[in-house]
């Protein structure tokens, strides 16, 4: 186990079980017993924790074995398809501001897709900030 994964469940999930434990646990039980509870509470975290990054491994190789004998054209959108919208969300913007300067027709944005351009762009800049910063920490790569 890693230390960061260490320190979630020791802070975490401990705090957690310490909280129930004092609630729904009588007072006579004993700090042994308690300390087992503790323990195993985190066995059990662990356990799923691991189950949970089986099941997304187990998920993520079965789409790379279906995508082997997909057409090539399918696997150039699978790595170009955010960074695409994104460009034509930033050529919509731009052309939004430019082209009243460059002679060319305009239009009005509506809120509607003010908030669907912040959208997206959102979502990937902050989809690829989480995907860099998990990858740091638990060495993917």
């Amino acid at each position: 186990m890693s230390a960061f994964l260490g320190d979630i469940v020791q802070n975490t999930i401990g705090k957690v079980v310490e909280r129930i434990a004092d609630k729904y646990l009588p007072s006579s039980v004993g700090e042994k017993e308690r300390e087992e509870m503790r323990n195993e509470s985190r066995r059990l975290a662990l356990e799923e924790y691991r189950a949970a990054v089986s099941a997304i491994e187990g998920a993520r190789g079965l789409a790379w074995k279906e995508s082997e004998g997909a057409p090539p054209w399918t696997k150039v959108l699978t790595v170009t398809h955010r960074p695409a919208w994104s460009l034509l969300m930033l050529a919509v913007f731009l052309w939004t501001i430019l082209a009243p300067y460059a002679g060319f027709p305009s239009f009005e944005m509506t809120e509607a897709h003010k908030d669907i351009m912040q959208t997206v762009i959102i979502f990937y800049f902050g989809g690829r900030s989480v995907e860099k910063v998990t990858d740091a920490l638990w060495g993917n790569r």
